[in-house]
């Protein structure tokens, strides 16, 4: 039976790995209507993903409205240092296998879903489904036995043919069901940006993908009547770059003595430090594995300085951050020196400051002092790391975080190996390329959008859903 109550209903497509200037020429070309059409009646523009800008994590805030660290969600890959989680090799976890059953689990229980605010509702190929009432269609056995073939093959036309039996799959469910919220996934434009290169013409193609889904949902509203209550909004998880440059970070790190435990190689004895690479241009490395309870920095430098100071001199590290607390992260760069990003929480909120006595990492001209998340996120906005404070001084302090964090330098990533197709374009770093992500929305918006984490309480606005839960982003409605 379908919902005949509900005035508003919104779908929500996720372009995975479509960079918004892109998504810009498509639709200016006239060879994406569907979203034209909805940026016509309300607005396109770039907005900020999560940091790490990877599919998985980058869910979290346009499904959660909150940072993914915050809700238990660091990486692609992990460790888990408290062995709190159950069925985990060595550990870790690998949402790019089998491991993509558990994200539903992993996340924080108490912080709701979209799919769980508004209902009925339908997920499908999304890495996040807890709580749709009508399915998770693409995330079952049957179709994980479809899609692995191919995915791990690197085949990519068999990818994109599940794929679009999915997506036929969800638009019948969906114009029986009317669902009040639903979540679509399109995977293939990442796919082929990692094989083909970010601006290729397999991309554009898969865009087209993502266009006839919005304007076949449209079509099924109307044949039934519903289509002035139905809202559609575009986003993606993350950005996309040109990598030249794989560091065998993994390789690196044996030559230095060390044993390391890392994806796809599990069964280290006693490892000395665990890697975790999502992107492939983001890194966690834990320290200290062996125990379950996380030390600060001050705990470690002593013997791990040295290897640091070589580490952040390779030309594929950009960015190093190193935990010194749950609230201060210290910064390194290679020729711009050290700053630390502290976080503060009072009567007035949270607030951000970044001191950067000795060097400026990130480019932001000095120290900056008691900012709140949105002057933060300006302050940020138009240099080379946008809302890098906020998003390093969140996942720096989950405590599935690594101890050290890795951003690589433009044009690298930091896995040479294990990839089912070698990677032209790559995503996961704080770099803006890899940060930006589109965000259409076919109603006015009364301010700019900002991040990702601004969707669902927008969403839930427009829906008419009440909720007391403090989000880490804000409406764009009102």
């Amino acid at each position: 039976m379908h919902d005949t109550t509900v005035t508003t209903r919104l779908l929500l497509v996720v372009a995975d790995g479509v960079r918004a200037d892109i998504l810009e020429e498509e639709m200016d070309a006239g060879r994406a209507p569907a979203m034209a059409a909805l940026r016509a009646r309300g607005s396109s523009q770039p907005i900020s993903s999560s940091f790490p800008s990877v599919t998985g994590p980058a869910y979290v805030p346009f499904l959660m409205g909150q940072h993914p660290g915050r809700v238990g969600l660091p990486g692609l890959r992990w460790f888990d240092r408290a062995r709190s989680i159950k069925w985990a090799p060595s550990q870790s976890r690998s949402y790019a296998g089998i491991d993509i059953w558990h994200v539903d689990s992993d996340i924080a229980p108490q912080v709701p879903t979209m799919l769980e605010y508004a209902q009925p509702s339908i997920a499908a190929m999304s890495m996040i489904g807890r709580g749709a009432t009508h399915g998770r269609i693409g995330r079952g056995l049957a179709w994980m036995a479809r899609a692995a073939p191919s995915h791990f093959r690197g085949d990519l036309l068999g990818w994109r043919a599940v794929e679009r039996q999915a997506t036929a799959a969800f638009l019948a469910k969906f114009g029986a069901v009317r669902p009040r919220f639903s979540v679509l996934a399109i995977t293939s434009p990442d796919k082929f940006a990692h094989k083909f290169g970010c601006r290729s013409n397999e991309v554009r193609t898969a865009i087209r993908d993502v266009d006839d889904a919005i304007a076949q949902a449209q079509t099924l509203a109307a044949r039934g009547g519903w289509l002035d209550s139905l809202h559609v909004w575009v986003t993606g998880d993350h950005g996309h770059a040109p990598v030249h440059e794989h560091f065998d970070l993994h390789g690196w790190l044996e030559g230095e003595g060390l044993r390391v435990l890392a994806h796809p190689r599990l069964n280290v004895k006693s490892p000395d430090v665990v890697l975790m690479v999502g992107g492939n241009a983001m890194a966690h490395l834990y320290l200290a594995p062996a125990e379950r309870t996380r030390r600060w920095w001050h705990t470690h430098a002593a013997s791990w300085d040295r290897t640091l100071d070589r580490l952040v001199a390779h030309p594929s590290v950009d960015i190093m951050a190193v935990s010194l607390s749950d609230s201060v992260v210290q910064l390194r760069h290679a020729e711009r020196g050290t700053a630390e990003v502290h976080r503060h929480t009072g009567a007035g909120g949270t607030r951000w400051s970044y001191f950067a006595e000795h060097g400026d990492p990130l480019q932001l001209g000095g120290t900056l002092r008691d900012l709140d998340a949105c002057t933060a996120w300006e302050a940020t906005s138009a240099t080379p790391y946008p809302d890098a404070l906020v998003q390093l001084s969140w996942l720096a302090a989950s405590s599935r975080a690594g101890d050290i964090i890795l951003s690589a330098s433009e044009g690298w990533d930091l896995r040479a190996r294990f990839e089912p197709v070698t990677h032209v374009s790559t995503h996961g770093a704080l770099l803006r390329d890899q940060m930006t992500v589109p965000l259409i929305v076919d109603v006015p918006t009364q301010r700019l959008p900002q991040r990702t984490t601004d969707i669902v309480p927008s969403a839930l606005q427009l829906l008419g859903v009440a909720t007391d839960t403090l989000f880490d982003g804000r409406s764009f409605l009102r």
